[in-house]
């Protein structure tokens, strides 16, 4: 199996035991005069099983993605890094600001270290390295099989 496909079955079987979990949380206590709509004990050993098999699709991902780790982590980061970035105060020059309704107003002379122009050309540069590693990790999970 491609990584692809074993990343769309991993994706697929966490969902899977998601559903699962859910019910078996709001089926277990019920009013002694309503019925059960599932039985808990067949939930739960379908919700063992299935944790049994994402499991064993986790690990063979893991294994399977073993050379490439550093530019998972690399693009992980990165993306990290441009969400702070983007999140960057970067005003800088004079504003007029209040405390409250009743305060007058005062003059604030901001000055930004890191100026919107400047954060704008590093992210584009970090967007540019993100999708550089995103087309070889496609590429990769296109391309590599899962040992199972």
């Amino acid at each position: 199996m491609k990584l692809a496909k074993a990343l769309k079955l991993k994706n697929q079987l966490a969902g899977e035991v998601a559903q699962l979990k859910e019910l078996l949380g709001k089926q277990n206590v019920r009013s002694s005069k309503q019925k059960f709509d599932y039985d808990n004990r067949e939930v739960l050993t379908r919700l063992r099983a299935k944790l049994d098999e994402l499991v064993r699709v986790k690990a063979a991902l893991a294994v399977a993605n073993a050379e490439i780790y550093a530019k998972i982590f690399r693009l992980a980061e990165l993306k990290g890094l441009v969400a702070t970035l983007t999140a960057l105060e970067t005003k800088s020059g004079v504003f007029h600001e209040g405390r409250g309704f009743a305060e007058a107003n005062y003059e604030v002379e901001y000055v930004a270290q890191l100026g919107k122009v400047d954060v704008d050309k590093l992210v584009a540069e970090l967007q540019n390295e993100i999708q550089t590693l995103q087309d070889a990790l496609d590429e990769f999970n296109f391309t590599r099989s899962v040992n199972e």
